[in-house]
């Protein structure tokens, strides 16, 4: 399924439940991968306490390097999942699908210097430190979603410009952090 594709989605207030639904899936997830997993990691607005979000499982899996991954995508559709490279060679992407066709979890597969690694832990990391960014983003969804309630692309294009910003925000947040970090290891003001 494409971003681009119109399908089936709903929003819900955040279900602390989607914690335990991530620790499952990641200890399926440990069983196909073993080794090559560097790092399992709930991201997505599921993963953000409080957020509205749509009821779909986003698990960052981090790996050292991409590869054809042939031996785990036969596991994965043996226990149901489809698969789909991402169009940017960032890594792939496997999904599996509700009885009405939507989507419940979506499970990224990315090489560690990936930027998209990037992007799903600092946005996640940045709203979960900064809730009102998260209401912000909550409030944001469901005006798009009254707006386009059968029309997933246009949901998606309308949070687009906020998204941009919020990356923006999470990637300096996260620089800042970084730079916070060093200068009290050395003793720096």
């Amino acid at each position: 399924m494409e971003l681009t594709e119109n399908r089936k989605y709903s929003l819900s207030n955040y279900d602390q439940n989607w914690v335990i639904k991530f620790a499952s899936i990641r200890n399926l997830l440990l069983k196909v991968f073993g080794d090559k997993a560097l790092k399992i990691e709930h991201v997505g607005s599921t993963s953000i306490k409080g957020m509205v979000a749509k009821p779909i499982i986003d698990v960052l899996v981090i790996v050292g390097k991409l590869e054809p991954f042939e031996k785990e995508k036969e596991l994965m559709t043996e226990l149901g999942y489809e698969w789909r490279y991402y169009t940017t060679p960032d890594g792939l992407v496997f999904f599996n699908l509700g009885p009405s066709g939507e989507k419940l979890e979506n499970i990224h597969v990315c090489d560690k210097s990936s930027e998209k690694v990037r992007q799903f832990i600092a946005i996640r990391d940045y709203l979960r430190i900064h809730p009102e960014r998260a209401v912000e983003y909550s409030k944001l969804k469901q005006k798009s979603i009254k707006r386009y309630p059968n029309d997933y692309p246009a949901y998606r294009e309308a949070k687009s410009p906020f998204l941009q910003q919020l990356k923006q925000d999470a990637y300096l947040w996260e620089e800042k952090k970084e730079l916070e970090g060093i200068r009290k290891r050395y003793g720096v003001k």
